[in-house]
């Protein structure tokens, strides 16, 4: 198996479960992004715009299926480009980077698909760090945000439809902030920063932050993850807790996650969305 790694925790956890249940795992690490220990796996690493060779070196080293994880920037369309791809191939990603990300990650996808690999997604791989339906936690402090819960994750999924982003956070009824290329942390750091009488504090906690996948995206690429970071920053925004897509969302380290919001005195519902 072919992973093209980013950065974050991710692209390593994946490696590891899927040698552990005795796959053989090679790396392209991504110049400029993958930022893992990779030590005892046989790595290579590529430029972003680099699938060409990314599929050759697959196929030498006998690869048949590839995952995507971890975190990559976008890149300038004005100046990308992808070397030794067909030309038609170039024309679908520089088409599809105008649709949105969505779009684009399924114009990726095509060419390794393309180039004879299976795509696989973390539900492949270690189908237990996807959120579950349920409530972890601190589960005290869900009381009272049900309207909240609801608010934020209609906002989040209406958001994701439009390829737009898949967050949003909502107290009181009031829509604090919906994430576009920002990405989570920035948004998140951007409610810490409005007056607690519209958020909460951390000694009387107000609102939700809702992640949820985009409705039409490509689930073997670019989940919403959750790690320790966002969950602290979740509680220093002085939100009461997260309401997250069951199966459409990663956790990064599920218990210690579970164990930190607690601690924290923050709630984590899994919801489960509707066909």
């Amino acid at each position: 198996m072919g992973v093209v790694a980013g950065d974050g925790d991710l692209p390593l956890i994946l490696a590891n479960k899927a040698r552990a249940d005795g796959a053989e795992v090679y790396i392209a690490a991504l110049k400029g992004f993958a930022n893992q220990d990779w030590h005892g796996f046989e790595t290579q690493t590529f430029a972003v715009e680099d699938m060409a060779a990314m599929c050759v070196w697959f196929h030498d080293v006998g690869a048949d299926a590839v995952t995507f994880a971890g975190s990559v920037k976008r890149p300038d369309f004005d100046y990308f480009q992808p070397d030794n791809l067909a030309v038609s191939a170039q024309d679908a990603l520089h088409g599809a980077a105008q649709q949105g990300d969505d779009a684009l990650l399924r114009a990726v996808i095509s060419i390794f698909e393309q180039a004879g690999f299976s795509v696989i997604g973390l539900d492949d791989i270690a189908p237990d760090y996807l959120v579950k339906t349920g409530l972890w936690g601190r589960k005290s402090a869900y009381g009272g945000t049900e309207a909240d819960c609801l608010r934020a994750s209609e906002i989040a999924r209406t958001i994701g439809a439009m390829d737009i982003g898949q967050g949003a956070v909502v107290a009181k009824g009031v829509v604090l902030a919906v994430e576009a290329q920002e990405g989570t942390a920035a948004m998140l750091s951007r409610c810490a920063a409005l007056p607690a009488a519209l958020r909460g504090t951390q000694k009387n906690r107000c609102g939700v932050f809702a992640k949820w996948a985009k409705p039409e995206q490509d689930r073997r690429i670019d989940l919403p993850v959750i790690g320790m970071a966002t969950i602290k920053a979740v509680a220093e925004a002085g939100l009461s807790g997260l309401v997250l897509e069951a199966g459409g969302v990663i956790l990064l380290n599920p218990e210690a996650i579970y164990e930190t919001a607690e601690r924290l005195g923050l709630f984590i519902l899994g919801v489960q969305a509707e066909a």
